[in-house]
């Protein structure tokens, strides 16, 4: 058990006044302490006693008989006085510890609730412990004290001179203060010690310690409780009423399958040297979030040793733009809508101007007739453009809305950030060819997870949540329909072509159908406001196709090497989503299906890491001249 460690030590922290003139009893009640008689004084002198130099008589001098009498009353007096000091100081420090047990009892001593996965496991628990306190103006040589307390405590502990700053803590009248806090979360056995010292001022208060048993488990979900008990992030402030009155939280987490998906989510990151990532999974009937991941992580038993920027939920709070992943939304809009059906046929050049500005497709190709299914198989710029055209910018803007992109998803952690979209009346004649294709927006990973749920279970909006449904967290089940369990089928079937014929094929798993999308979306330079060199590559999927339970996304954050979504992010994504189906013993939908991907076929990639793309006759996977373009590319 960690005890007393720097850092959180409360010196000088003032819980109450040095008595004055008057002090609360244990009770609250207000107590006017004696000062002493005394009689008015007049002119310096004590009223209607003549001076003896203006009289000019001698002082009266005290005879032999009465000179036992004065010194008798001295004595007494003396006594008194310093039985009265004695009680003060006594009762009041006694005063002081139960004003400081009335403070604390509610909130430092209160048991705290345990955060728990789905299987019951703590994920944060409180231990309890001990504090050490001082009544600094009873302690009567403070460097001596401190040396002899930091000997019992040790590294556990906070410094000999942070402890004599505590054993001289002052009050707001700049006197010594009647209530210190001089070390916490002090272990049993050390309390024993402190208190065998015997020095006079010190004694011990009733502690909890809290405690993350998975260290960097899930880290950033479940937040962080600091001193006097303020919740950082996470579970730990979203929830912190329930918890701090004592209720347990249950989680929809799965200890099994977070470890797994952050297993799989570091390997990605440390594969491809990139900056970072995140992951998600998910049940897309209800939202109920069964893993979620940054990388890297961080302990939080160590929490201020951890970068800011590494204690950010990034999944919620990091917007950016999905890039070839929100195709699917588009093509879901001009279907629901009539624009376009699944039989149509368009004509697919390489590149397409659209208000003076030329779209690309990620590789040169000669002009193609391709279908909506193959526009997505291929990953297709300037497919989706054309299917954009045919819905309208107006229509495409109002899905993009219904889809939950420019809102928060209501999830029930704190600091999520709503994304960038905007309202139609400012796009400008470029923006039909850009937004279907995931740029000139931004998303977080949690609402394009979201909008994933939307198009594989039916059409129904999901509110993501990471408490169980019920009084405490108010979260679950289908919202509001956003487009019809037709157009639901429809894509479906797509995204799972994506996965069996065209660029997502390192997601396929055997024996289930696997339906999912690639993205990969350059960054822009926060500085000069232009795309940049850097990508964010990803791959969001679901599983199984027909009927799917569990939706996975992988993003990875500037991965050198390749910026390719199928290369670096859906093996992840194929990782835990086999481990997920598995652990949940969810049945195969496809026994005899063996991912052909995955066992024996040609080389997807070249040796510049660009895609090829399988030859209609062959099968085999060519290399052609791969080439820059504005994003979007999968």
């Amino acid at each position: 058990m960690r005890q007393g460690r720097p850092g959180r030590k409360r010196a000088g922290r003032e819980r109450v006044s040095r008595p004055g003139s008057s002090r609360r009893g244990r009770n609250g009640e207000v107590l006017n302490l004696p000062r002493g008689d005394r009689r008015p004084r007049t002119g310096g002198r004590s009223a209607g006693r003549p001076s003896s130099r203006a009289s000019g008589t001698s002082r009266k001098h005290v005879g032999p008989r009465r000179l036992p009498l004065v010194v008798l009353a001295v004595v007494l007096v003396g006594l008194l006085l310093g039985g009265r000091a004695a009680y003060l100081s006594v009762v009041q420090f006694e005063d002081f510890q139960a004003l400081a047990s009335e403070n604390v009892s509610a909130e430092d001593l209160g048991r705290r609730g345990d955060i728990l996965g789905s299987d019951g496991r703590e994920l944060a628990t409180s231990i309890q412990a001990s504090k050490i306190v001082a009544a600094p103006y009873q302690v009567e040589n403070p460097a001596k004290a401190a040396g002899r307390i930091s000997g019992v405590l040790g590294d556990s502990g906070p410094g000999m001179q942070e402890i004599e700053n505590s054993l001289t803590a002052r009050d707001g009248d700049g006197g010594l203060a009647g209530y210190s806090v001089v070390a916490e979360e002090v272990a049993p056995e050390k309390v024993l010690e402190v208190e065998d010292l015997g020095i006079a001022g010190i004694s011990t208060e009733p502690d909890a310690v809290r405690e993350y048993p998975h260290g960097a488990l899930a880290s950033q979900l479940i937040g962080y409780l600091g001193d006097y008990r303020n919740a950082f992030g996470g579970v730990e402030a979203g929830y912190n009423d329930a918890l701090s009155s004592g209720q347990d939280v249950d989680l929809t987490l799965d200890v099994a399958v977070q470890q797994q998906l952050q297993e799989s989510l570091d390997d990605a990151v440390s594969d491809y040297d990139a900056k970072g990532g995140v992951g998600l999974v998910m049940k897309v009937d209800s939202g109920e979030i069964v893993g979620l991941a940054n990388s890297p992580s961080y302990d939080n038993n160590d929490f201020a040793q951890a970068p800011a920027k590494e204690q950010r939920n990034r999944i919620l709070t990091d917007p950016y733009e999905p890039g070839s992943t929100f195709k699917a939304f588009t093509m879901a809009a001009a279907l629901e809508e009539g624009s376009v059906s699944p039989e149509d046929s368009f004509s697919v050049p390489d590149s397409l101007k659209v208000s003076g500005v030329t779209i690309n497709d990620s590789h040169e190709h000669a002009t193609e007739r391709m279908s909506p299914a193959e526009i997505l198989q291929e990953s297709s710029n300037v497919g989706t453009t054309k299917v954009a055209l045919e819905l309208g910018g107006k229509k495409l803007s109002q899905y993009i809305q219904r889809f939950g992109f420019g809102e928060t998803t209501g999830i029930d952690l704190a600091g999520e950030a709503a994304g960038s979209v905007p309202p139609y009346s400012e796009w400008s004649g470029v923006s039909i060819g850009n937004i279907p294709f995931g740029q000139g927006i931004s998303v977080t990973p949690l609402q394009l997870a979201a909008g994933y749920a939307t198009l594989a279970n039916g059409g129904f909006e999901v509110e993501p949540h990471v408490a169980e449904q019920s009084e405490t967290s108010g979260k679950g089940g289908k919202g509001d329909r956003v487009i019809s369990g037709e157009t639901s089928d429809i894509v479906r079937g797509m995204l799972q072509s994506v996965v069996d014929d065209g660029s997502g094929g390192y997601a396929q798993i055997p024996g289930y159908s696997v339906a999912g999308k690639t993205g990969t979306s350059e960054k822009i330079d926060p500085e000069t406001g232009a795309y940049d060199d850097s990508y964010i590559t990803s791959f969001v999927g679901f599983a199984p196709a027909d009927d799917p339970e569990y939706l996975t996304l992988i993003a990875v954050d500037e991965p050198q090497d390749s910026m390719w979504g199928e290369k670096v992010a859906a093996p992840a994504f194929q990782e835990i989503m086999s481990f997920t189906l598995s652990y949940f013993n969810v049945a195969p939908d496809r026994p005899d299906y063996e991912a052909p991907r995955l066992s024996g076929s040609p080389e997807r990639f070249d040796e510049d890491g660009l895609p090829g793309y399988p030859d209609a006759a062959t099968g085999d996977y060519p290399a052609p001249n791969g080439r820059k373009q504005g994003g979007g590319g999968g």
